[in-house]
């Protein structure tokens, strides 16, 4: 039976401790106390309130020298679950994912319209399939994110996309949703989704301050601070084509790819096409990437002295045996201030999350807001 506060409000300090064991996958509570810098009464009190709300589980192993055993702290994964929504050009997407992180199901198809009527309808057949194929309560799910290709403008939760979702701009999205899935929906660009599934599945946990670089038939991005996504103010932070597009640069998304892979003779119908069977070196690769190099290290650039982030990631959805090569060529110049010394370059990272990180992301963003650090 769930209580009428669900889901229940998180202290700061049981907000780090749950993104710290999510992140771990499992965790033991002695590490957890140390990395968190909070005392061991502290962390055991914190984990008997999670324990009697049935969020964590605890289990004990043998200890590995003297002293008591150590304790072993799991998310429950069947406390909370969410949903996640990708609407990318022409295709629908969604995914349901539990308190620990697992997907638990997912559906995604093509649409030749995409106006918001066939979508919802789409979405709502996706809802229930997924809740009767998992057997999931719905009183369980405690939202639902939507990951969408387009920037706020400005006007409340209003958004501009490409031509095929024309019908989703302009318009406020996150009630239209609320109705139609009949949970709070939170509303997101799909590279800051992106780089919220790296900041918990992938590069994130290792490093709380990264810059994600989101390669698809557009490009975008979100940047991580302390291990939250920094949306700006009007939510359009990571907005990194539109430095190409002012500055006059190369565009070299994979539609460019795409473009080039053709024109050295390769018969693709689209971008997912290719993707299923490029390789690194495949004839137009070697092109785009001498089309990428400038474009890429004057951005990493940017971002390196403006930001100062640990690392720049490579990811979207370009196959990271072609980010490897696109790394090797990318080029931070040094900026030698005082004493012939310059800021520290951040690393640069092919991105770890597996999967469809755009939905996946849309899919966390209401667990982490509920519970996470």
């Amino acid at each position: 039976m769930l209580h009428a506060d669900f889901p229940p409000r998180v202290s700061a300090g049981g907000r780090q401790l749950l993104d710290r064991v999510f992140k771990a996958g499992v965790q033991t509570q002695a590490v957890l106390s140390r990395e968190l810098g909070l005392s061991q009464p502290t962390v055991a009190r914190l984990l008997q309130g999670f324990v009697q709300d049935r969020m964590v589980q605890l289990s004990a192993r043998a200890a590995g020298g003297r002293g008591n055993p150590s304790v072993d702290v799991r998310l429950a994964p069947d406390y909370a679950y969410a949903f996640g929504i990708g609407l990318m050009g022409d295709v629908v997407a969604m995914v349901l994912v539990d308190f620990a992180g697992a997907v638990r199901g997912q559906r995604r198809v093509g649409l030749a319209d995409m106006r918001r009527a066939p979508v919802l309808a789409q979405l709502l057949w996706f809802r229930e399939q997924l809740l009767a194929e998992t057997g999931v309560d719905p009183a369980r799910v405690v939202g639902a994110g939507m990951a969408i290709s387009a920037f706020f403008t400005g006007q409340g939760q209003q958004m501009a996309g490409p031509p095929a979702l024309e019908d989703w701009t302009q318009v406020e999205l996150r009630p239209i949703l609320e109705e139609a899935l009949g949970c709070p929906v939170t509303v997101e660009n799909d590279g800051a989704a992106a780089a919220v599934a790296e900041s918990l599945y992938g590069v994130g946990r290792d490093c709380r301050d990264f810059a994600y670089l989101h390669l698809t038939n557009g490009f975008g991005g979100g940047i991580i601070a302390d291990g939250r996504l920094f949306r700006g103010h009007r939510g359009n932070a990571g907005e990194f084509g539109g430095i190409w597009t002012v500055a006059g640069m190369a565009y070299p998304n994979l539609d460019a790819l795409l473009a080039l892979v053709r024109a050295a003779g390769q018969d693709y119908a689209g971008v997912e096409q290719m993707l299923a069977d490029i390789g690194p070196h495949s004839p137009g690769v070697d092109a785009w990437l001498e089309l990428a190099a400038a474009p890429f290290s004057q951005l990493c650039a940017y971002l390196a002295y403006t930001l100062d982030p640990q690392a720049i990631v490579i990811g979207g959805r370009l196959p990271a045996p072609i980010g490897e090569r696109l790394i090797e060529r990318i080029r931070i110049p040094r900026a030698p201030n005082r004493h012939g010394l310059a800021p520290p370059l951040p690393e640069l990272r092919i991105a770890g999350a597996a999967g469809d990180a755009v939905t996946l992301g849309a899919a966390l963003m209401p667990l982490q807001r509920a519970f996470f650090a």
